[in-house]
Formats: structure tokens, C-alpha cells, sequence
């Protein structure tokens, strides 16, 4: 069982990410009798400093879904041809990666081979469980599907599947079907419906799972089974806290910043809340997948160790990124031409038209998976620090200073959180990259350096006093759009930086006793163009000086 906390998070959407990240166990078995929960297993090893693609790319241009490539349904968004066949993803893996990122993508071809109807587990085609016999799963999925639906029986709960296995077309015509429902909103379905290839459904271990309950209440008041609420009920908190015990984990939970405290099904109502960026998808507490019952009790371990309900709480996608040596909470989604300042193609530089024109995407080389960063490292051109108006309140023995720095940034060039801007979060005293509360009233997030990105880094003379020892250049900063931070700040990942000339603002709380602020470049811990700055005055004593002058300020 979950903590008794963990109510009811998540067993979210029915279309496509993953993740998460530790040790693992690739057998799968039929599921057995629920067994008790283990005792929390050690915090996962930290991930390895390089990306490993888990297969060579395999390229299938036969059978691609139209409707979204180029001259598709939808004018101005769609995917590159070579986004569209690529695919690095190995599906009959109960691991699999498949998520929105151009590197979690299942071939169009791809259909399982041991595909049963779920209910008589009679073999089925995948032609067939689409047109004739009914929803379908993998023979270990079906099976742990059953002893499941049996557990929810003896509890009083009676468990209906809406859906199971879906084609590559199948899932083509699902999206387009969503996309058309939100008014022809492209970008609308895409947080809700996976594009083909993305989604967990097509491995055939995926389904979309309510209770006749829940069903027959919608029925009541004509709304469909994909409404919101569903993750609260007593049906999908059991299926939150107990799936696992069948092999069957929630891909897409609420992230942590964005529940209300009182219970892990709600979301916060302060703030508009987007995708997770840790799955790509807003949660949806009714898709569940199969690992294997031995692997998802490896995976359950380890997200009790990991915090739940904490910022560094793991989703199944860091999950199996730990597996593959993934770096990063995640990727990137694929270019579509929605968000063209956070996402990721393979298409880079082949002189082909894109869905984001001259946008500055992340690029994947195709060949093995990696980001492709810039030759030329980007450039210091200025530094100014002012005091932070209006104030920013400041513990006692400190004040806020507004850091400005102007850089130029070359494209291609790869960054990653924290985002910071002058009315964003600031750095208290005794906050760094490795502690920093970037969303009012939330726990402190950790963005350790991934490798070869970019960021600005700042320490200043003297260092102040602190008992445990501070990391070097302890405020960090993103050269990615500003706007970025609302979403991104919830994770730790590439983000490509923002072309050109630009101006990039923190607020950082300095102790009294702050001279000089050095200001750098940081790219695997090595400085570029350091600079260094005065601290400004503090207010009070600028205010003073300018009274003194007959010079009226402003505060």
C-alpha cells in the first residue's frame, strides 16, 4: 500500500510518456496473489553522465500517419518526415520508453505478437482485437489484468475497461478525433492525446480503466468517462495504491507542485496548470500500464524512496530513463508545431521545411540519439547589478540585488533550469541551484548540472558564512526564454537556449557584508568569461547617500 498520504494520484493519461529511474528487472510473470508491500528499497544511484539509446534507429517511411505529416489535416502544425520514421524504441520490452520526445517513438509497424482478447485470452491478431473480438492486451498483461479486476471485485469495486491495445492508426485516428473535438485545436489535443507512435497503447500493455460506477454516473449526466474527478474516487484510489501489486503502474500522476496538500488526487486551483513536464502529459487518473509484477515492485521501491509527495518524488519515465542511462527528469517533446521553444526533432539542419520555421529547437542527432550542441560557446557582453526594486523581502542581514546579464547565444546552443526572471523566484540566503523554491509556497527543487549545458553562474566575495560548505557558483540561471520557467521549472532537463543577444535577470539575496559579484559562464563545471561586479548599496544606505546629494531617488 501507499502511504496513507497518497490518496489518490494518479493513474493518468490515456496516451503516451513514461519514465523513471533505478535499478530494475526485466523478467515479467503472470500476475500472482496481491503480495504485501516490500520495505522501501535504497534511493536510486544517480544517473549516468551520458545519454545511451537503447537500440539503433530503425527507419519505416511505409504506414506513417498523414494526417500530421507535412500538407496533413493541419495546416502549420505537423511532424518532420524524419520524426515521423524514426524510431529507437525496442516494443516488446516491458520496458520500453515511449513518451513525446522524437527519441520515444514506436514504428508504425510495430504491433505485439502475443496479443490475447483480455476477457478469454484466446490469441488474437492486432487487425482482429481492432475490428472483431474486442479490447486486447499482451498475454502476461491480460492475465495480471484479471487477478486485478478479481482483488477490485472482493473489495466491492467493479473495474470496466474503456480501452486496451491501439494500433499505430488506430491511434492516428484517436488523435485526430481529439484534435478535431477541441475545435481543430492542435495544440489543445496534444496534452491530452498521444501522436501516433507516442503512445503506450500500441505496446499492447496499456489500458484506460473505470469503474461501472463512474461510468454509469456519466451516463446520468451525459458526459464522457474521460471527465475529470476520477482519480478521487474509490475506484481509482485503489487502483493508485494497489496496481502495482499486479504489475500495473500510473504512468502520469499529478506532479508534486501542482497537488493541494490535503490530497495527492487534487490539483492545485491558485494557477493554471500545464502538461507535467516529468511525463509530458496532464494527469489523468484512469491509464495504467503493465511492466511486470516484478518490475513494478522494484519501481514502487524506489518511488518510496525517492519522496513522495516531494519535488524529487519519480514518475515511472525517470524510472526507466535510470534503466537506459538517461539524463534528465526527461525530453523534450517532438516539434509540431506547437511550443516551438521547448521541443526537440531529429530534422535539424536538413534544409527541410518544419513545423517551427526558424525556431530554435533542441536537435537530436539520428544517428545516436544526442543533442546536438553549438561549436561556438555563447558570450558574456555585460553585467550590471542593481538593487532589487521594489524590494524583495529579505531576512535580516541581507539584501536583494537584481543581477543583469547580457549574452550572446549562438543556436543550438543547450541549457537547462532553473529559469529565472526579475519577478520570478529569487535565491534567499542559504538557497543555490541545489536548494531553490521556484513556485511560492513549495519545497525547494534540485537542479543538479546536466552535462553540456550552458548556464550563468554567480558567487560573490567574500563567500558567505555557512556550516555546510556551498557549491561553486551556488546561483545558477537558464539561458532559455523566460517564459519556459512556468512549465520547466518543475523538472531538471535539456531546454535549448534563446538565439541571439538578450538580457538574462535573477534576484539573489546577498549577506551584509557582500563586495563583489563574479559572474561567469558554466559548461561542466568550467568558467567562461568571468566577469565580476559591485554590489550595489543597500537601499537604506543609497537612499541616504542620494538624500545627502540633494538627488531624489527611486525605491
Amino acid at each position: 500500500m501507499r502511504p496513507a498520504t497518497a490518496a489518490c494520484a494518479a493513474l493518468s493519461i490515456f496516451l503516451a510518456p513514461d519514465g523513471a529511474g533505478a535499478s530494475f528487472v526485466v523478467a515479467s510473470t503472470p500476475a500472482p496473489a496481491p503480495a504485501p508491500a516490500p520495505a522501501p528499497a535504497p534511493a536510486p544511484a544517480p544517473a549516468p553522465a551520458m545519454i545511451v539509446v537503447p537500440m539503433a534507429p530503425r527507419t519505416v517511411d511505409k504506414g506513417i500517419c498523414y494526417a500530421i505529416a507535412g500538407g496533413g489535416e493541419f495546416p502549420g502544425n505537423f511532424l518532420t518526415t524524419k520524426d515521423l520514421t524514426t524510431s529507437y524504441v525496442e516494443g516488446d520490452d516491458l520496458l520500453a520508453l515511449v513518451n513525446r520526445s522524437p527519441l520515444g517513438t514506436l514504428a508504425p509497424d510495430y504491433a505485439p505478437s502475443d496479443l490475447v482478447q483480455i476477457f478469454s485470452l484466446k490469441p488474437a491478431t492486432a487487425s482482429e482485437c481492432e475490428t472483431r473480438v474486442g479490447p486486447c492486451l499482451r498475454r502476461d498483461a491480460a492475465t495480471a489484468l484479471k487477478a486485478m479486476l478479481e482483488a477490485m471485485r472482493g473489495k466491492g469495486i467493479f473495474g470496466r475497461v474503456e480501452s486496451a491495445y491501439r494500433s499505430y492508426q488506430g491511434q492516428c485516428g484517436t488523435f485526430v478525433n481529439w484534435a478535431k473535438k477541441e475545435s481543430s485545436e492542435f495544440c489543445a489535443a496534444v496534452d491530452q492525446s498521444a501522436l501516433a507512435g507516442h503512445s503506450q497503447h500500441q505496446l499492447g500493455t496499456t489500458i484506460d480503466i473505470f469503474t461501472e460506477e463512474w461510468q454509469k454516473e456519466g451516463k446520468e449526466k451525459n458526459e464522457s468517462s474521460f471527465r475529470s474527478g476520477f482519480g478521487c474516487t474509490s475506484g481509482g484510489k485503489w487502483l493508485d495504491e494497489n496496481g502495482w501489486q499486479f504489475g500495473y503502474v500510473v504512468p502520469y500522476p499529478i506532479h508534486p507542485d501542482d497537488r493541494q496538500k490535503s490530497e495527492r488526487c487534487l490539483q492545485r486551483w491558485d494557477m493554471p496548470m500545464p502538461a507535467n513536464p516529468r511525463t509530458g502529459y496532464k494527469n489523468e487518473p484512469w491509464h495504467l500500464r503493465f511492466i511486470g509484477v516484478d518490475n513494478a515492485r522494484v519501481f514502487h521501491d524506489a518511488w518510496l524512496a525517492s519522496g513522495p509527495d516531494t519535488p524529487s518524488e519519480i514518475t515511472l519515465e525517470q524510472w526507466l530513463r535510470g534503466r537506459l542511462g538517461r539524463v534528465g527528469d526527461a525530453d523534450l517533446p517532438v516539434c509540431d508545431g506547437c511550443a516551438c521553444e521547448a521541443c526537440a526533432t531529429l530534422a535539424g539542419g536538413d534544409g527541410k521545411a518544419k513545423p517551427c520555421g526558424d525556431a530554435n529547437p533542441l536537435w537530436y542527432d539520428a544517428a545516436t540519439g544526442k543533442p546536438v550542441s553549438a561549436e561556438a560557446p555563447p558570450r558574456i557582453l555585460d553585467v550590471r547589478a542593481s538593487v532589487a526594486t521594489p524590494a524583495t523581502p529579505a531576512t535580516a542581514g541581507a539584501h536583494a540585488v537584481l543581477l543583469e546579464v547580457r549574452v550572446a547565444v549562438p543556436a543550438r546552443t543547450i541549457t537547462q533550469p532553473p529559469v529565472m526572471r526579475a519577478d520570478g523566484a529569487a535565491y534567499a540566503l542559504g538557497a543555490s541551484f541545489e536548494a531553490l523554491v521556484p513556485f511560492k509556497k513549495r519545497e525547494p527543487h534540485r537542479y543538479d548540472e546536466l552535462p553540456g549545458a550552458w548556464r550563468i553562474g554567480v558567487d560573490v566575495d567574500p563567500a558567505p558564512a555557512s556550516p555546510e560548505p556551498a557549491p561553486r557558483f551556488p546561483w545558477r540561471a537558464s539561458l532559455a526564454k523566460e517564459w519556459l520557467g512556468r512549465t520547466y521549472n518543475r523538472a531538471n532537463l535539456y531546454l535549448p537556449a534563446a538565439t541571439g543577444e538578450g538580457w538574462y535577470r535573477m534576484v539573489i539575496l546577498l549577506p551584509a557584508d557582500a563586495q563583489t559579484l563574479r559572474v561567469t559562464l558554466l559548461r561542466d563545471g568550467e568558467e567562461h568569461g568571468t566577469r565580476e561586479a559591485p554590489v550595489p548599496p543597500r537601499v537604506a544606505e543609497s537612499a541616504g547617500a542620494a538624500a545627502r546629494q540633494g538627488v531624489k531617488r527611486s525605491e
